[in-house]
Formats: C-alpha cells, structure tokens, sequence
C-alpha cells in the first residue's frame, strides 16, 4: 500500500477552479473510517458532500467509482489517499463525480487532523 502524498504535492490535490464532488462510503466494517476519509479528503480540496457506510466487506479494497469521466480527478484522489484502485461507472445522472468506498487498506493518519 502507497502511503498518502503530501500536502504539497500538487497532483494528489483537486484541480484548481474545478469542484470534485465525491461521495465516501465505509465499506471496512472499521467504525469512523468514512468521517476520517472524508476530513483527509477535504484537507486536499475534494467536496465530499456526502459520506456514510455501505456494505460491509472485510476483504474488500480502496475502489474509486468514476461516474462522469473525469479520471483524471480519481487520479487525484487514489493519490491523496495513497489508497485504491480506479474503475468507469458512468452515470451523468448522480449528482457526485467519484464515489469512494473505503476498504480495509486505508490507513488514516496517525497524526490529529484537526485540533
């Protein structure tokens, strides 16, 4: 597993002027673990506008739902998480551009994100 890019780190950060609407959803059974994804997300300039849990898989990995074909965003994202594994899941319908369901790969952390 990569560990999360820096802060600095221009390409792990939502693109400048675009507004990346994602969804995060708990798919670890690890309690808490969308509300920290969704903090450590913010921090890089991804809107999440909408976390909670999903089905519980404890094999399960990172995945990124891509749903209006910005790759590019999900790119973005697997990097400021360190975490994930990308796929297409077109739907101009929802109203999120990523869906980001959190398996038990993501390690949030260790350090306080917010005082």
């Amino acid at each position: 597993m990569a560990k999360p890019a820096a802060l600095s780190d221009s390409s792990a950060r939502a693109p400048a002027g675009d507004r990346v609407r994602v969804r995060v959803l708990n798919t670890s059974g690890v309690s808490g673990l969308a509300r920290r994804a969704t903090i450590h997300l913010r921090t890089y300039g991804f809107d999440v506008v909408d976390f909670g849990s999903g089905r519980t898989d404890t094999n399960a990995l990172t995945r990124i739902s891509v749903h209006t074909g910005h790759d590019d965003w999900a790119e973005r994202a697997k990097r400021a998480l360190g975490a994930g594994v990308i796929a297409a899941d077109p739907d101009t319908s929802r109203y999120v551009d990523l869906t980001i369901f959190v398996g038990r790969d993501w390690r949030p952390s260790t350090e306080t994100l917010r005082p």
